[in-house]
């Protein structure tokens, strides 16, 4: 039996040496029968794709997307996790996301680093993402959304290019975060 400390050895011995040799999958006992299909297929490294490596495509897609169903518990969730990113990056005065984004707003030189370094853990909304993703579907969803949010009643500002809009007084029905302007938000982008 090997020891310990000859086992610690052998392992990365064993794992050098089958790198060192090209290790592979292939099987050489069927050779009567012909070579196999496969037998030319040489595994390597694989370069990254161009496109998924540029740096604002690549930590955007990464970013946890927040559902149209999600509760405020989820949310909160996914948001406590970007907040201690933040504030592990970005220390005394970076209590959270919050605090970054207040930061930055405030032309802080930090908070863009901070932020740059927990964006892939930052969540997204759907209807963020779809924006970003599909402009066009993002446009008539917002469209959507403003129909129902009127028919329903509320005040709201006229729709910009993009479709988004506001609540220029908040009646009986609350605002945004309210159950009949959640109901058509979800609505107009579930289709």
């Amino acid at each position: 039996m090997l020891s310990v400390q000859a086992r610690r050895f052998a392992v990365p011995v064993l794992v050098v040496g089958c790198l060192l040799s090209g290790c592979s999958t292939a099987r050489t006992d069927d050779r009567a029968d012909g070579p196999r299909a496969d037998s030319s297929r040489v595994a390597s490294l694989q370069s990254p794709d161009p496109a998924s490596s540029s740096p604002a495509g690549s930590v955007e897609d990464r970013r946890p997307l927040i559902p149209l169903d999600a509760t405020n518990d989820e949310i909160e969730a996914l948001r406590a996790v970007w907040g201690e990113c933040v504030a592990k990056e970005g220390g005394p005065g970076y209590e959270d996301g919050r605090s970054v984004i207040w930061k930055e707003s405030q032309k802080d030189p930090r908070a863009k680093e901070v932020r740059a370094a927990c964006r892939s853990k930052e969540p997204e909304f759907f209807d963020e993402r779809q924006k970003r993703t599909d402009n066009a579907a993002f446009r008539d969803n917002q469209r959507q959304w403003y129909q129902c949010a009127k028919k329903a009643g509320y005040r709201l500002t006229e729709p910009d290019e993009d479709g988004e809009f506001g609540i220029t007084e908040v009646g009986p029905n609350g605002d945004f975060q309210s159950p009949r302007m959640t109901a058509c938000r979800r609505e107009a982008f579930s289709r």
